[in-house]
């Protein structure tokens, strides 16, 4: 009885949510002022990067947390088939 209940009370509160969430979004997430930077004067082609970044940290993490995951799989929790 009171997992047939749980269920009834997901489902409804799931059918509430789902048009809650989509009508609480909006479609104007920027939250600028909607001015457009051409209209403003600026020149096509001036604009650089000042802070170049490139991925190292991002391929030296993969390679720590891999071997991390590898070496999971071959450690020895020293029990036989006897225990």
């Amino acid at each position: 009885m009171n997992k047939q209940l749980l269920v009834k009370l997901l489902a409804i509160a799931f059918a509430i949510l789902i048009p809650v969430m989509v009508f609480a979004s909006s479609s104007d997430d920027e939250g600028g002022d909607g001015i457009d930077a051409r209209l403003k004067g600026y020149k096509d082609g001036t604009m650089a990067l000042k802070d170049a970044s490139g991925t190292a940290l991002v391929w030296v993490l993969i390679l720590i947390l891999g071997a991390l995951c590898v070496g999971v799989l071959f450690m020895s929790s020293k029990r036989t088939h006897l225990d």
